[in-house]
């Protein structure tokens, strides 16, 4: 009889582990079932694109029904409940056992009222606030610290700054970035910092940075109270909401200082804490890691989750690589893009306090790759592309 792999979360971590796992155990050897509430998988970093009309929803997301042709499950549901104790999670379409859990389902936000891309629908509704704005102040604002995608806020404010540039309007409207980070990518080292808070200078684009992990303390009506007490004024504000873990995680002993609580993750174990048949990957695991929120941070550190799961599954151990935890991010300026490869790993062993970066010089090429990968993705992970 087959053993029973459960993974929760259909986004970049359950894709990966499903897939992985599958390509090295049969269905002979292990059932594989994804749950979802959603029936489709996307592309979040598109959000972006589909905000300045680069991209329709429809392109930047594909049915996770293809999961099938793979041999794995697929089940729409909202999960409820997760009790590791007795091996069981409660969802919408009923109860699920396991032999090897996988809780992968990202961070949720708290929504504040105003569009953002962080999100499929506040996404669509970015552009008509553009459009709506010829003159005056855009504000980007982020909430709180964590959030997905570190670097994100900034390529809004970007892309942002192409969108008035080249409607002739960038004179007329100024541009605000506030944020909890002192200043710009000072997560990602000082000399990084000093390169991005000097690129936005030369972009025109203000940075207002609070020093600490939250920088907006109320929204008004065309106003953002900060938590320095400072007070900015805005046209069309933009702000990244603050980000939770689902409730079956924070109400499971899952959870450890409100995110999904890895054993060692410094030494490749993604276990939780308390449960060997347990791991926790992604967004939602990422603040203990403690990383940022990222598909490619993720897929960098999956090899040791899939060859654990293999042998605790088939007994049979493969061997672990060298562990790592690495990223490659590409932002979208406009006309070019720029990109960024880190190796976090360092960081996360406490060995340095920052990871160590490489910066690629702006390049339209750089563009073209993040626009490919999108593509890529999804002929990677599901077999089809949108």
């Amino acid at each position: 009889m087959p053993k029973k792999l459960l993974v929760l979360g259909g986004g970049t971590g359950g894709l990966i582990i499903s897939r992985e796992v599958r390509e090295r155990l049969t269905p002979d050897e292990v059932e594989i079932t994804v749950v979802d509430a959603k029936d489709k998988s996307e592309f979040r970093p598109s959000y972006l694109y589909v905000a300045f009309g680069y991209r329709m929803p429809e392109q930047i997301s594909a049915p996770l029904e293809h999961l099938r042709k793979y041999r794995i499950n697929f089940v729409k549901a909202r999960v409820t409940k997760i009790d590791p104790a007795n091996r069981r999670v409660s969802t919408t379409a009923g109860d699920f056992t396991y032999d090897d859990l996988v809780v992968s389902l990202g961070a949720e936000t708290v929504e504040t009222g105003l569009p953002h891309t962080w999100e499929l629908e506040p996404s669509l509704k970015v552009a008509d606030a553009l459009s709506q704005v010829r003159q005056g102040h855009v504000v980007i604002g982020v909430y709180s610290l964590p959030y997905r995608c570190p670097p994100a806020p900034i390529e809004l404010a970007m892309l942002t700054h192409f969108y008035y540039l080249t409607r002739g309007l960038r004179d007329k409207v100024k541009i605000t970035v506030v944020h909890p980070l002192k200043k710009p990518f000072e997560n990602f080292g000082p000399m990084a910092a000093k390169w991005m808070s000097g690129f936005l200078q030369q972009l025109g684009i203000e940075y207002i940075g609070i020093g600490q992990g939250q920088a907006i303390k109320s929204i008004g009506k065309n106003e953002l109270e900060l938590t320095n007490g400072e007070r900015v004024k805005f046209d069309t504000a933009f702000v990244v909401p603050p980000h939770k873990a689902p409730d079956p995680v924070l109400n499971s002993d899952l959870a450890k200082n409100g995110w999904a609580a890895p054993r060692n993750p410094a030494n490749g174990d993604f276990r939780s804490e308390k449960y060997d048949d347990v791991y926790v990957v992604g967004d939602v695991a990422a603040p203990n890691v403690p990383v940022g929120m990222a598909g490619t941070i993720l897929h960098s550190y999956s090899p040791w989750v899939v060859n654990n799961i293999v042998a605790d599954l088939a007994g049979v151990s493969l061997g672990n690589p060298p562990f790592r935890v690495t990223g490659t991010c590409a932002l979208d300026v406009g006309g070019f893009g720029m990109a960024a490869a880190c190796d976090f790993t360092p960081f996360v062993k406490k060995q340095k306090p920052y990871p160590d970066c490489m910066f690629l010089p702006p390049s339209p090429v750089t563009r073209m790759f993040k626009e490919m990968f999108e593509k890529i993705y999804f002929n990677w992970l599901l077999g089809v592309v949108p």
